[in-house]
């Protein structure tokens, strides 16, 4: 991708996120500004407060096709912009109306650095609309890619994320004093989500509603946690109560202690699996034995396996040997069809690294990378800077630029940010590469002496860039700087 293309895109997402902040400062005043809005009062009966509704920033957006149009064309933002962060949709004639126009409480979706990046909206009156509708997809929004409440979860101590299927849950928690919780975005658990758990938690609890719809989607979200490493539990609610009427109607309190009774998503499974068979008989013991295999074999300790199979075996009185056999061969399939999907996810990760980088120069994409994983201590910081270097001196990834930028924000504010720190600054597609880039100082201890090869091939990039620019200008003095500046940068080699 060209410099220009990534420059357009980079500012093209800042509208996107400013027109949105904007939006949402819309929503918040229909719903706390012009006295009591539909959208106030059904949230006041679902017992949501001032001081919950200011923290969330929920808003209302009221009935009529155009009144956030006409709000945002007045603040200076264009029908396009308006349409390419999904807040207005465009008929067949050519004109434009708003997306929420139907009546709705409106949830602003928050990434984890703070943007608003989309909304999701509760429709108030009976209607044949959509009970809730999100934000399309947008360049800066990817439902598949984010949490509604993480950006307030992700500062949480307890150790782990409780994950809902609603706003309202999440909300109803928070203002419980249970700040761990969050919620997938109207679309079903994915691996991106799973990744973003990961990063700020290593161990989750599935608070999904207990009829069958949910318990499949329980364990779909289970597994995909399990394989990307998370600690997974789950919280059974057996009343029917989703978590927002729980914690209203018995209090924070003894949520707190189904949180505290949540069983291991391996447990849930077999116990679930269980009520489909009866156990007194052979028949249905060797049918549960065929469903339970794929379970046991998803155990990745050998111990925890074996503890599992030991108990299944005494309780339908056959030896742990025979339960095994079948596990571990499984167990084994699975283990080498987890590496070929891992190596084919390497290869295409580096493929489109590959692809990425501009005219193929492997060197400068190189020596940028390894700069930045440098900038760990501050006299390297202080090193880099000195010898000129700026965010727009790194051309071969916007990520690349943006992990600089960071990384010189919290230097010169007086702190040296660290690798956990920086990664969490970066949506999670992108997380993976910033912690590429970070993990490969590991062995190097003079890291000023080691910064010195790399800087010299950006420098000299920059130089030949702001030469190639004074030759079309056909600026003399600035020529002859930079030619002394070349002069000086080949002797330091």
């Amino acid at each position: 991708m060209s410099r220009e293309r990534q420059a357009k895109i980079a500012d093209k997402k800042e509208r996107i996120y400013a027109v949105n902040k904007e939006a949402a400062l819309y929503f918040y005043n229909n719903l706390v500004s012009r006295g009591v809005s539909p959208g106030y009062e059904y949230l006041r009966d679902r017992r949501i407060t001032d001081a919950t509704i200011k923290r969330f920033g929920l808003g209302y957006a009221p009935e009529g096709w155009d009144n956030l149009k006409e709000f945002l064309l007045s603040k200076g933002y264009s029908l396009e912009e308006m349409h390419d962060a999904g807040l207005v949709k465009k008929r067949d004639n050519g004109t434009y109306y708003d997306a929420f126009h139907d009546g709705r409480v409106m949830f602003p979706i928050i990434d984890v650095r703070g943007h608003v990046i989309g909304f999701g909206g509760r429709i108030i009156k009976g209607s044949d609309a959509a009970k809730y509708l999100n934000s399309p997809e947008t360049i800066v929004f990817k439902k598949k890619e984010n949490l509604f409440g993480l950006n307030i979860a992700k500062n949480d101590r307890s150790g782990k994320l409780l994950l809902m299927e609603g706003y309202m849950d999440v909300i109803s928690l928070h203002q419980s004093g249970i700040s761990n919780a969050v919620a997938s975005l109207g679309t079903a658990f994915t691996e991106e989500q799973a990744s973003l758990v990961k990063r700020y938690s290593p161990a989750a609890v599935l608070c999904y509603d207990n009829d069958e719809a949910g318990k499949k989607a329980t364990i779909r979200a289970g597994d995909i946690l399990l394989n990307a490493g998370v600690k997974t539990s789950v919280l059974t609610i057996t009343d029917g109560k989703d978590p927002d009427e729980f914690v209203n109607a018995k209090g924070p309190d003894m949520f707190r202690v189904l949180i505290e009774q949540a069983k291991p998503l391996i447990r849930y499974k077999i116990d679930e699996i269980k009520q489909k068979y009866n156990l007194t008989e052979i028949e249905g013991k060797l049918e549960f034995l065929e469903e339970v295999t794929p379970v046991l074999a998803q155990i990745k300790g050998l111990a925890g396996r074996e503890m599992y199979i030991s108990e299944l075996a005494r309780e339908l009185d056959v030896s742990a040997e025979s339960i095994a056999s079948g596990v571990e061969r499984l167990a084994e399939r699975n283990h080498i069809v987890d590496q070929r999907r891992e190596a084919r996810k390497l290869e295409r990760r580096r493929y489109e690294t590959q692809r990425s980088i501009p005219d193929n120069n492997m060197k400068l994409y190189n020596a940028e990378r390894f700069t930045l994983s440098l900038m760990t201590e501050p006299k390297t910081i202080k090193e880099v800077l000195d010898a000129g270097v700026e965010a727009d001196d790194f051309i071969c990834s916007d990520i690349h630029k943006r992990l600089f930028k960071e990384i010189v924000d919290g230097y010169n504010s007086g702190e040296t940010l660290s690798a956990t720190e920086l990664v969490g600054r970066f949506d999670s597609d992108e997380a993976k590469a910033v912690s590429d880039i970070l993990i490969h100082d590991k062995n190097v201890r003079d890291k000023e002496a080691a910064a010195e090869n790399p800087l010299r091939i950006i420098l000299s990039e920059k130089l030949g860039r702001l030469e190639e620019n004074a030759l079309k200008s056909g600026d003399q003095e600035e020529l002859q700087r930079l030619f002394e500046m070349k002069k000086r940068l080949k002797r330091s080699g």
